[in-house]
């Protein structure tokens, strides 16, 4: 099976993270991720948008958040750019130490790093930030090759 990609571009509007995340879900289903592990993807890819429409486009709807989604059979990787002034990522407070214990945000990148096997960041010089993610699935039976349940039929495809 060659690469399956979907490509979104949304405004920075939380109220749109759902749609991305479902997206992302589903691709690592395609890409034969079990259940589990694609909704860990999932959440990878929706902290990776909501940073990208927070802290990189200020919630600024005008900006967008551009997403793309390419699985392969045995992986998947996902990119998101928003258009802001970009940040170093080594720089960032970590969420596990001292007094950033008690904050009630701060744990993106924690989060996307413990659900992905990379996560990489790069400042487009006038495009943005991108952050990329990758996952790679080991062992297993791919989802791809089995007959979808009746559930997942009923459900648009989708199996949960």
């Amino acid at each position: 099976m060659s690469a399956t990609t979907v490509k979104l571009v949304i405004s920075s509007e939380v109220r749109l993270v759902d749609v991305v995340h479902t997206a992302s879900e589903t691709m690592a289903g395609i890409a034969g991720f079990e259940e589990d592990d694609a909704l860990n993807v999932g959440i990878a890819v929706r902290e990776a948008v909501i940073n990208a429409i927070l802290h990189g486009n200020r919630m600024d709807p005008a900006r967008k958040v551009e997403v793309s989604l390419q699985a392969r059979p045995r992986s998947i990787r996902a990119r998101v750019r928003d258009q802001g002034a970009g940040f170093d990522s080594g720089a960032t407070p970590d969420p596990t130490v001292g007094d950033n214990l008690m904050r009630s945000s701060g744990r993106g990148i924690l989060v996307m790093r413990a659900f992905v096997d990379s996560v990489d960041f790069k400042f487009l010089e006038g495009r943005g930030m991108e952050v990329t993610l990758k996952k790679n699935r080991v062992g297993g039976k791919t989802k791809s090759s089995a007959r979808p349940s009746a559930a997942a039929l009923d459900n648009g495809g989708i199996e949960r």
